[in-house]
């Protein structure tokens, strides 16, 4: 696994790999994070490793939060500089509408850029707010943002709205719906491939959910130690299905989503997996080897 990072991960996984397994500066790590920062405050670029545009949007913003949380907020200044961007951002009232912000497909300027079906604008998701981006963006402004400020009284309301909803975003997975999805009684053959196994929802031991799901979760991190073990190169689609998916899925414009950005973002994606799954592992102490790791 250390190999593979070495040699595939982007600078922003690579640090963050150091700073999560060989003892490495979190102010490295996020000296990397704030370079996708735009001077709006927003994210945008490659951050979302299928979506290359570079302009800010709510949902980068919220990958971007997922990388932010792994960092405690009182190690770096630069942590704070990133999180009054974020609030700086946020307060402008971009892509926010009267009940949330939209979604990863309400932004118009992704179709300038090498991007994934599930990031081509669509009007109707643009009128729209996305509940899961804006549950995540929410806690994030409760958080970090002063009491006194307009956002944090719009936020409030938002929350009382969207209370009764379990869906959230995670890990960059929209319209994730734990009571929907029934995780404490997880079945492998009928989940859903695109979901994020239950594991990552619960996150670590100290979640209120985890004692009713133990059973799924041991039967996930099972799952996760025998892919890694046999994890040996990155694994791609081959050139024949990428052209099935490609007829499968048309583009509307007639271009091919499959695009060479696409297989770099992929290479980003391997090794960003890899130290998610580590992470995830060492959460729930599953690791048989002490970290940091040493040669």
């Amino acid at each position: 696994m250390r190999k593979l990072i070495h040699r595939n991960a982007r600078p922003l996984d690579y640090t963050m790999w150091n700073y999560l397994f060989e003892n490495g500066s979190s102010d490295d790590f996020l000296r990397v994070l704030s370079s996708y920062q735009n001077e709006d405050g927003g994210f945008g670029y490659n951050l979302e490793c299928n979506n290359w545009n570079p302009n800010s949007s709510p949902y980068t913003v919220c990958i971007a939060l997922d990388y932010l949380d792994i960092v405690d907020d009182s190690a770096s200044g630069i942590k704070d500089s990133i999180v009054s961007g974020i609030i700086k951002y946020l307060e402008s009232g971009a892509y926010q509408l009267e009940s949330g912000w939209v979604g990863m497909q309400g932004v118009p300027s992704n179709n300038d850029y090498a991007h994934m079906p599930w990031f081509h604008f669509d009007p109707e998701k643009a009128a729209k707010s996305d509940i899961g981006v804006t549950k995540r963006l929410s806690d994030f402004v409760l958080k970090y943002a002063g009491q006194s400020r307009d956002l944090y009284n719009k936020v409030v309301g938002w929350k009382d709205r969207y209370k009764e909803c379990e869906q959230v975003l995670l890990d960059g997975y929209p319209d994730y719906d734990p009571a929907a999805l029934n995780i404490k009684a997880f079945d492998p053959a009928t989940w859903p491939s695109w979901l994020p196994l239950p594991v990552y929802f619960i996150g670590s031991p100290e979640s209120r959910y985890y004692a009713e799901c133990a059973d799924a979760v041991e039967m996930n991190l099972d799952t996760i130690v025998d892919t890694l073990l046999n994890t040996h190169e990155p694994s791609f689609a081959s050139a024949e299905e990428l052209d099935a998916y490609e007829q499968s899925t048309p583009h509307p414009d007639g271009k091919r989503w499959c695009v060479a950005e696409q297989t770099i973002g992929n290479y980003y994606w391997g090794s960003h997996f890899i130290i998610r799954d580590l992470n995830i592992l060492r959460k729930f102490d599953r690791l048989d080897f002490q970290l940091p790791i040493h040669e």
